[in-house]
């Protein structure tokens, strides 16, 4: 949800991270959050945006719902919107800087984390990206993120998550295997379910989507099966790509 706030602005408080903190004279912020949000709500995210006094508010959370199943999706939906208000007034009641703050929008629907995973000819692992795995047909290259595993009991980060502790600095690659399905002739993606919390996010997409394309064409063009294609033949569409540094 999106929340814009009056006079106070310049004293706001942003906390990018579940691992980020905040002292307040009532107690530290995410910790108020698990106390008075309601379940399982609990946390603060508050990121800043390009327009004067408009706040991106990441807060709601649902639990035990199946993305594959429209009952649950409304179900979902239904508890994170009810959660909308009650996070406004929280932030209104302890968050510096938004005393003021009120709701001007929210996402048009519920975003699902995870749901099923496919199995592909390669199934990119955890340790592939702590070791930064630089494979020879990697379709995907200098992909870096943390380990973003949500908590799905409640609040903040799962046991497993690492945000801005995450030591690996390192890019790693994905190889051409994990876009190519087991048994199906489709393009797919495969990986376990921590490298999941890691490749999923939107730069990594991008790229991911890149090398899709790429195979795609080249499936076309030589008419064969997308499993066929050769890697080293995306590899040098993608190497002869513009890509523009913003």
């Amino acid at each position: 949800m999106t929340v814009t706030w009056l006079p106070g602005r310049e004293r706001a408080v942003f906390l990018g991270g579940f691992e980020d903190t905040y002292q307040t004279p009532k107690g530290e912020l995410q910790e108020l959050a698990r106390k008075h949000l309601p379940h399982p709500a609990g946390h603060v995210l508050l990121y800043r945006t390009t327009l004067p006094g408009i706040v991106t508010c990441n807060m709601t959370s649902v639990t035990g719902v199946d993305g594959t199943k429209a009952e649950d999706l409304t179900r979902g939906e239904i508890i994170c919107r009810s959660q909308m208000e009650p996070i406004a007034a929280f932030l209104r009641e302890f968050v510096s800087g938004y005393e003021n703050c009120y709701i001007i929008s929210a996402a048009s629907m519920l975003w699902i984390r995870e749901t099923r995973h496919f199995r592909g000819m390669y199934v990119l692992t955890e340790q592939d990206i702590l070791e930064a795995r630089q494979f020879p047909d990697w379709v995907v290259r200098g992909a870096h993120f943390n380990f973003d595993v949500h908590n799905i009991t409640g609040a903040g980060l799962d046991r497993t998550g690492v945000q801005k502790h995450f030591k690996q600095r390192k890019g790693y690659t994905i190889p051409y295997g994990c876009l190519v399905p087991e048994s199906l002739n489709g393009l797919l993606f495969s990986g376990t379910h921590m490298a999941h919390s890691n490749f999923r996010v939107m730069p990594i997409c991008v790229g991911i989507g890149e090398a899709a394309g790429a195979a795609a064409v080249l499936a076309v063009k030589q008419d064969i099966m997308v499993r066929e294609v050769d890697a080293l033949d995306i590899q040098k569409i993608l190497s002869e790509s513009i890509h523009i540094d913003l």
